[in-house]
């Protein structure tokens, strides 16, 4: 439901903005979503004795952006008692700035280390591939947890995961079958 609601503004506010202009809300609302994890701030936005006014003061002052139309959105959002979907709000921003920029964002999470020459070779290739300029972030993850590596690329849809042990599984069946033909 979140979702359908914040299409609706995130379709309001991209249609308003500039790129530039939408990148700088991004920014904002970006700020925004991390005051909303504190359950403090959480607590004056939910408080009836906190005047809207106020409210929009506060949340323009986090946001860090002097931008009139913005203020208007959080105002809109405040009066719709709608401020929990920012997060999403800034999400689909961000993906709307990277479906129209040709880019697009993505992890490898491996159980071994990936130097940046590695990430740069992957994301060169996918980027050929899905005719799209890639960018990757590494995380390390425990060889208990996964054994191998994978690539996410969310925006896309795109993930390809290789596990050793499913591989020397799968290497270990191929011999022993071609074995049997002779």
């Amino acid at each position: 439901m979140v979702s359908s609601i914040s299409k609706k503004y995130t379709r309001a506010l991209t249609t308003s903005q500039t790129d530039a202009q939408l990148q700088q809300s991004y920014v904002a609302l970006n700020n925004i979503s991390s005051a909303l994890k504190i359950s403090k701030f959480q607590d004056i936005l939910g408080s009836k004795d906190v005047s809207l006014d106020k409210k929009a003061s506060l949340i323009s002052e986090i946001s860090g952006s002097t931008d009139a139309k913005l203020s208007n959105f959080i105002s809109l959002l405040l009066k719709a008692n709608r401020v929990e979907i920012v997060p999403a709000v800034a999400e689909e921003i961000r993906e709307f700035l990277a479906n129209k920029s040709g880019k697009a964002e993505g992890r490898v999470t491996a159980s071994f280390d990936v130097g940046n020459a590695e990430l740069e070779e992957i994301s060169k290739v996918l980027s050929t591939k899905l005719n799209r300029e890639i960018g990757l972030t590494f995380e390390k993850t425990d060889a208990a947890h996964f054994n191998g590596i994978k690539v996410e690329i969310d925006d896309l849809g795109v993930e390809v995961e290789i596990n050793k042990d499913a591989l020397k599984k799968s290497v270990i069946a191929h011999i022993l079958n071609t074995t049997k033909i002779f």
